[in-house]
């Protein structure tokens, strides 16, 4: 059986819209992981552009697909610190609202010795995100991409659900990234847009999660499960697939997931099957783990074909 998700392919019209957050992320390098109110010293600081939907939009771009992001930052400095990255990629930028109050979202990433992130948020202007253009957003679209963020709360929750409405209209694929903080605080909302999706991507934390709040991630038509460096999980009709990992020596696992998914969509797209697209997703998330930081970290389509290549892996024609 062909396990493709149920879409409409469109061959010369390879947009993914990708819908969330877009922060400026201060990335701290620990020496060692502290308890509450102890002191520790950093071995690194330094600023970049990150938030997990802006982190796949640029992930696509750098791999040589094409994306369009739809977000809010601030009118701050931290807002140019947010969408470096994506404008460095070619991400089509035009639908990035500017908050006159809010400030950018910022996300302080403090990564343990071992590579493993532990991350502090502020959302700030991302939840304000409202009126987004439909024919604009969706010219050209083979994809809508949520970061589930973007479901918790404010203008932004609003905004997507549209969004999601219009892209099955149009018989789009929808995929979520999905997020503790919605699995957690609205598991019901979480229940929802998981069996609207083609494709839900979810990691350990978090499907473990789902289990405990009742939400039945095989609602969705293809479940991936991000396991680190096991590589992943692919389900279908209560099937599962195990996709292994590439093995690499792991310096930051900060963007890994979203470049996982970035990679996973582009083939998909492109018309793989979700265990061959869950290779190329494999590729990307494990070059990023390789070098430190979210968005500067992502791999471009060379690192990532080479790296298929070298291993012998036949997705290598995906890109």
């Amino acid at each position: 059986m062909d396990a493709r998700p149920r879409q409409r392919y469109h061959a010369g019209a390879m947009f993914v819209l990708v819908v969330g957050d877009a922060n400026a992320d201060l990335c701290a390098r620990l020496a060692r992981f502290p308890r509450e109110g102890d002191d520790s010293p950093l071995a690194g600081l330094d600023w970049q552009s990150g938030g997990s939907a802006l982190n796949v939009a640029t992930a696509l771009a750098r791999l040589g697909g094409r994306a369009r992001l739809a977000a809010r930052v601030g009118v701050d400095p931290a807002a140019e610190v947010a969408l470096d990255a994506p404008r460095r990629a070619g991400v089509a930028l035009e639908l990035v609202q500017r908050d006159p109050s809010l400030a950018t979202g910022l996300c302080f990433a403090a990564v343990s010795p071992g590579g493993e992130r532990t991350f502090f948020s502020y959302r700030g202007a991302n939840v304000a995100l409202a009126g987004v253009d439909a024919p604009a957003a969706f010219r050209d679209a083979a994809w809508l991409h949520l970061g589930a963020h973007a479901l918790i709360e404010g203008p932004q929750r609003a905004t997507a659900l549209a969004l999601i409405d219009e892209a099955e209209r149009r018989a789009l694929g929808v995929s979520v990234d999905l997020c503790l903080p919605l699995v957690r605080g609205a598991p019901a909302e979480a229940r929802a847009i998981v069996a609207r999706a083609a494709v839900a991507f979810a990691n350990e934390r978090e499907s473990e999660a789902a289990e405990a709040a009742g939400v039945a991630l095989g609602a969705a038509r293809v479940l991936v499960e991000k396991l680190g460096a096991r590589g992943a999980r692919v389900c279908r009709s209560g099937q599962g697939v195990g996709v292994p990992a590439f093995a690499v020596e792991a310096r930051d696992t900060t963007a890994c997931g979203d470049a996982f998914v970035a990679g996973f969509l582009l083939a998909t797209v492109r018309g793989a099957l979700p265990e061959h697209a869950a290779v190329v997703g494999n590729a990307a998330g494990a070059l990023t783990a390789t070098r430190p930081g979210a968005a500067p970290a992502l791999p471009s389509r060379d690192e990532v074909r080479g790296l298929l290549v070298e291993r012998g892996a036949s997705e290598a024609s995906l890109l």
